[in-house]
């Protein structure tokens, strides 16, 4: 039961910020990395890479590294849900729509018992 609760906690958690929303709402449909989702949200890197890497790939584990491309004398770290999601979810709708509530539904269902 508590192996069971730790996982619902760590999928609400990820779940309870527009930021990680619209992360989540990104890689259910392809991989991506800190940079990429950053452009595409016209956010700061730092934000974007703290809710990525922080807290939904280390405190979550809902997402995970699933590779690294060397960059410029960097390496950019691409992102992707733990699950493969992307067929079976509902049209994600606008932000605090009802659709937006059916994909989280469906999202966390994913989440929690198709690992």
């Amino acid at each position: 039961m508590t192996e069971k609760r730790s996982a619902l906690d760590r999928v609400l958690n990820a779940l309870n910020h527009p930021v990680r929303r619209d992360i989540l709402r990104e890689l259910a449909d392809s991989p991506h990395s800190a940079s990429k989702l950053a452009k595409a949200f016209r956010m700061d890197i730092g934000v974007v890479s703290y809710h990525l890497n922080n807290v939904l790939a280390k405190q979550c584990k809902v997402v995970e590294l699933i590779d690294t491309v060397p960059r410029r004398g960097s390496v950019e770290k691409i992102y992707g849900l733990r699950v493969d999601a992307s067929s079976r979810l509902p049209p994600a709708g606008k932000p605090g729509s009802a659709e937006e509530a059916l994909w989280t539904l469906a999202l966390a269902e994913h989440l929690l018992f198709r690992r």
